[in-house]
């Protein structure tokens, strides 16, 4: 009989004292092997007492797409909330011939500048709440916390050239949403890249290039970072093409990029319809 995991994960980023009347959005993924990850959406609230109701949606738009009520509590002090599955609202799995794995997880929430994420290890359990069917890690990002950056990134200066100043107020955020480019000043022979999706996982695939060699191709970004650290030409201009193979199911295609130096750090956004191509130029300081 095949055992069908319905994941229920959830990731909170609230002030100390809980909100009893917001309803939270949130999605991300959850890795149950090496090679086997699903994602999934996430709604609820919490209350004056810190107790969570709501409920999940597992690999949405997916053959195994279900809804599932949720409770758990909060803890405001560290930071963590506590969840389990309680029961089925909806399903395309059919019921009667797979076996149901209700997951238990204990979360811990970090926050950066960009981005607010909910990480942890789960245990999946059978219907007797006894019998472990299943383990893993979960991360997810908050979804209305990527849509207040997306709707601030809209009304900023869109810059052709960004000069190390910017690497004062790591909290600037470069949009890229044309076939224009953005040229940034740089230190060095070396950069790291970190990529995600930060608006809602839904399944956003890339290819980025550099100098026309591939460092990353037909890749499905997701809420966890990639990181790439690669040398750089050592020429005084290297180009790095971001190229949206899709759209996901959110149009439009959607990218987070930090591109870091020893000396410099920016943060960049792409927007892209399927097959457009997004710039990044690097030009090296003079004398650097």
């Amino acid at each position: 009989m095949k055992t069908f995991i319905i994941f229920v994960l959830v990731f909170f980023a609230i002030s100390n004292k809980a909100i009893a009347s917001d309803t939270l959005y949130y999605a991300g993924k959850i890795k149950v092997s090496k090679s086997v990850s699903y994602k999934y959406y996430l709604r609820f609230t919490i209350n004056t007492e810190n107790q969570l109701t709501g409920y999940s949606l597992s690999d949405p738009g997916g053959l195994n797409e279900t809804k599932t009520r949720i409770t758990g509590t909060y803890d405001s002090l560290n930071k963590i909330i506590k969840f389990e599955e309680n029961n089925i609202l909806r399903s395309r799995v059919d019921l009667k011939k797979n076996d149901l794995c209700f997951v238990y997880a204990s979360l811990v929430l970090k926050k950066t500048k960009l981005v607010e994420t909910l990480s942890g290890k789960f245990k999946g359990f059978g219907a007797d709440r006894t019998t472990q069917c299943a383990s893993g890690e979960i991360q997810l990002i908050n979804t209305d916390r990527a849509k207040v950056i997306l709707k601030n990134l809209t009304n900023q200066d869109d810059r052709q050239q960004v000069t190390t100043s910017d690497k004062n107020t790591n909290n600037k955020v470069v949009k890229i949403a044309d076939d224009k480019g953005k040229e940034f000043e740089i230190t060095g022979n070396s950069i790291k890249l970190t990529i995600w999706d930060n608006g809602q996982v839904d399944g956003d695939r890339i290819s980025i290039m550099l100098n026309g060699k591939y460092l990353l191709e037909n890749y499905s970004t997701v809420a966890a970072p990639k990181i790439i650290e690669t040398l750089l030409s050592g020429n005084e201009l290297d180009t790095i093409k971001i190229i949206a193979l899709n759209e996901g199911t959110i149009p439009p295609n959607t990218a987070a990029i930090i591109i870091e130096t020893p000396s410099e750090k920016y943060q960049i956004l792409t927007h892209a319809n399927t097959n457009e191509v997004r710039s990044i130029y690097l030009r090296k300081k003079s004398g650097k």
